[in-house]
């Protein structure tokens, strides 16, 4: 299977486990605190758009990237062995199994500018930035909370559906964003990393069982 193609699907799962059916804070056009916006997230693979879509096929403001998750794959085995140790201890030479491994990032954003109090919007329609109480934790229960719902979507599905992903379950982390060990601060967006590796299928000819069962 074309890793394209697994990301595809890996994308699907995303938007239809992760994304439908919830509404989160996102920015406002100019990032006007004045505003408050909400959307559905969006899924992205490997690059987040860098401008908004300009071309009039967008009925809705230009893209907010945030609230979002993007996936970005990594270095990952094209002809992955697994060492037997029972068999190299007790000199057993047998054809070991052949497989592939996809290794991805998931990186979550969640946009939480804090907690409007009551005179947040003056009459004057002024901002009294006082009466914004800046919500660092509920940022980060948002953020964790939905980072909690894909690592239990992934350890109770163990698979993609349609494709030859299985999780391998010793791989999967999350984290925060953090750079030189320290966790990042890029309120009023909050970052944060899924990781996990697939196994894969990699026999280049043709597996009926393995087809049946995918399908």
């Amino acid at each position: 299977m074309r890793t394209s193609e697994r990301l595809r699907f890996l994308k699907k799962w995303i938007e239809e486990n992760l994304c439908e059916g919830r509404i989160m804070k996102a920015p406002a056009p100019n990032m006007d605190m004045a505003q408050f916006v909400v959307q559905q997230p969006r899924c992205y693979l490997g690059w987040q758009p860098m401008r908004p879509d300009t071309t009039g096929m967008m009925q809705a403001d230009p893209i907010n990237v945030c609230p979002g998750i993007l996936v970005l794959p990594k270095a990952s085995v094209a002809k992955y062995v697994a060492e037997k140790r029972f068999d190299r201890y007790s000199k057993i030479f047998r054809p070991q199994e052949l497989g592939q491994t996809l290794s991805v990032d998931m990186l979550f954003s969640v946009y939480e500018p804090g907690v409007r109090l009551p005179g947040f919007v003056q009459a004057d329609g002024s901002l009294d930035l006082d009466r914004l109480t800046e919500g660092t934790e509920q940022g980060l229960y948002t953020l964790m909370d939905w980072m909690d719902d894909c690592v239990q979507e992934l350890l109770g599905q163990k698979f993609i559906p349609h494709t030859d992903l299985f999780v391998d379950e010793s791989t999967l982390a999350y984290s925060l964003y953090s750079e030189q060990n320290y966790v990042a601060d890029k309120r009023p967006i909050y970052y944060g990393f899924v990781t996990v590796t697939f196994f894969c299928y990699a026999e280049e000819g043709q597996n009926r069982g393995i087809e049946d069962f995918l399908q």
